[in-house]
């Protein structure tokens, strides 16, 4: 599962990742501690008993008890051969040997006179040193430790697990708007459990039900109503055929040519809108698409300024779709321009310019359907500049607006060229 860094489920896990690793440092440091005050402990009661051993010519197993420590019967040989030594002390050692810590007390050097000169001063007379073997019989156990450190982590994974397991559908939720939001509606997001991303997930497939269901809605009101049309226009044509040929006949045929046209093209939005439309990107030279453009809107060339047409721009563009882009910022351009509409075909942009009012700020939002600035006009509801910019983000382009000079300037921005 990829995540990014700001991912909310990769934050917790840093977390919970920060905290394992915190309560692990600090049982080690406790642990640590309770080993070095054990040790140093047991180093004080093995001076205490070396104590007794050489100055107390009495029975002292009393007060070796008191002490948690007892004479040892295994040979000093066999503990120093076998054993590891912890510490090592002026007359004696502190051995590990089979899972129990002795001390071997070791007599002190007396082959020299040098080398006794720089050794410490016994704690006894060096004539009646004897050696013996001391047991330290303390219980010393970290089992309780152990299982309190395993129990504390397995409580941090379990609790670690079901965060991330809630988190689980919150992270598909997100997977599924990104999906939707590239036109997949068939879309059912499984629902367990009461808790709020639960409750969202199913407002979201409550949602996602009503919005396919308007859409098949429209797409079959929409479809009815190009079928219907379609009909009388057809017979429309046909009648114009049978007429004389005559100046009225020629109009008459292209009003009718232009209509189905049109026909057409409302089919192929619906389907651009509704998602269907998949883009069939090939290069062509925008001096075509400007040409086919004006055959759509059945206006001369002469009709605009084109400027930059050396620069013999090509586009990677769905050539219909793009067609239909470009025809309405022109129809546009010609319904509404006091004088000539100038095209500029640059290398980063296409300006379509044209003289008079600046635009209404609140007319300025033309990529949301049937603004509402929009509503109460007689010039339009601005669907053909909503068209346009939908599919030139189609493209990967954009469409910008602003006003200079007296001049509104529509650029269509080729970041994508």
């Amino acid at each position: 599962m990829s995540m990014n860094k700001h991912s909310i489920i990769r934050l917790i896990t840093l977390f919970f990742i920060l905290i394992f690793l915190l309560i692990n440092g600090l049982f080690w440091l406790t642990q640590q501690h309770f080993s070095k005050q054990h040790e140093v402990e047991q180093i004080r009661r093995f001076l205490l008993a070396d104590k007794l051993f050489h100055h107390n010519q009495n029975d002292f197993s009393v007060e070796l008890e008191q002490l948690l420590i007892r004479h040892s019967a295994i040979p000093a040989k066999k503990i120093l051969s076998e054993g590891k030594t912890i510490i090592e002390l002026p007359f004696g050692k502190i051995i590990k040997f089979d899972s129990h810590t002795f001390f071997v007390n070791i007599p002190p050097p007396s082959d020299s006179h040098k080398e006794r000169e720089f050794m410490p001063p016994p704690p006894h007379d060096i004539k009646q040193f004897t050696s013996f073997v001391l047991e330290d019989i303390q219980p010393h156990s970290l089992a309780i430790f152990w299982m309190v450190l395993v129990a504390t982590d397995t409580l941090i994974l379990l609790f670690f697990a079901y965060i991330i397991r809630k988190l689980l559908p919150l992270h598909r939720l997100k997977n599924a708007i990104i999906a939707f939001k590239e036109g997949d509606t068939n879309l059912d997001l499984p629902v367990s459990g009461k808790d709020e991303i639960s409750q969202i997930t199913h407002e979201f497939n409550c949602t996602l039900e009503k919005i396919a269901s308007m859409r098949e809605a429209r797409s079959l009101f929409l479809r009815n109503i190009l079928h219907e049309l379609k009909t009388p226009i057809m017979k429309g044509s046909l009648t114009t055929d049978c007429l004389e040929p005559s100046v009225e006949q020629e109009r008459l045929k292209r009003i009718f040519t232009r209509m189905d046209y049109l026909l057409n093209e409302f089919a192929k939005m619906e389907r651009f809108s509704s998602g269907e439309w998949h883009l069939n990107l090939q290069e062509y030279r925008f001096v075509d698409i400007l040409d086919h453009a004006c055959d759509v809107l059945l206006c001369d060339k002469e009709s605009i300024v084109v400027k930059g047409e050396e620069s013999q721009l090509i586009l990677n563009v769905d050539f219909e779709l793009f067609t239909v882009a470009l025809k309405n910022l022109i129809d546009n351009a010609l319904k509404y321009s006091e004088g000539k509409p100038i095209v500029i075909i640059g290398v980063e942009s296409i300006d379509i310019r044209t003289v008079g009012e600046a635009l209404p700020i609140e007319k300025q939002n033309f990529n949301k359907l049937f603004n509402r600035a929009f509503e109460n006009s007689s010039a339009g509801l601005g669907l053909g500049l909503y068209i346009s910019d939908s599919i030139i983000n189609k493209h990967n382009f954009r469409l910008l607006y602003h006003y200079a000079d007296g001049y509104n300037c529509f650029s269509i921005v080729l970041d994508a060229v």
